[in-house]
């Protein structure tokens, strides 16, 4: 079996210094990476309305479709929060290097990506959300428009000649 191109390409991160501290355009970083994540195509994003103060965003990728009728389902990209960007959609080769750089931690089923400090750090999680949301987009434009039924819908069936 054939390894698609794309997988053979591996992505090198730097090592994240965790003792820098914070530079004075550190808030300045965090909005463009949130601007440039809005810029991306069949991206719309909703925030969380279940605290008091919104604090959270939800950024969802939807894959056009031809059909009025049979919409693609919406895939989580991120959350950004203040404690970080939640990424979903990274690679295991991906997760790996984010690990093993420092740049963040494993939760669930996805990362938790740091906000950037810095100019260096924004191209760094750029990239990273760049990587998730071309395989997500490459996910979501192959797989198959799928009804989802809800379990409780099924019909039940006995095995057995007493009913």
């Amino acid at each position: 079996m054939a390894t698609p191109a794309q997988d053979l390409k591996h992505y090198h991160l730097p090592r994240r210094i965790r003792a820098e501290r914070a530079s004075d355009n550190g808030f300045a970083c965090r909005l463009s990476l949130a601007d440039r994540i809005a810029s991306l195509p069949n991206i719309h994003s909703v925030e969380d309305s279940t605290d008091t103060l919104p604090c959270r965003v939800n950024v969802y990728l939807q894959a056009p479709s031809a059909s009025i009728r049979r919409q693609h389902d919406a895939h989580l990209l991120c959350t950004i929060g203040r404690d970080g960007v939640h990424v979903h959609g990274l690679r295991e080769w991906d997760r790996h290097q984010v690990l093993r750089g420092g740049w963040g931690r494993l939760e669930r089923d996805h990362v938790l990506f740091f906000l950037p400090r810095d100019s260096e750090e924004l191209e760094v999680c750029w990239g990273m959300l760049q990587r998730a949301y071309q395989y997500l987009s490459t996910v979501s434009a192959a797989g198959p428009l799928v009804r989802r039924t809800d379990p409780s819908d099924l019909p039940r069936f006995s095995r057995t000649a007493l009913q």
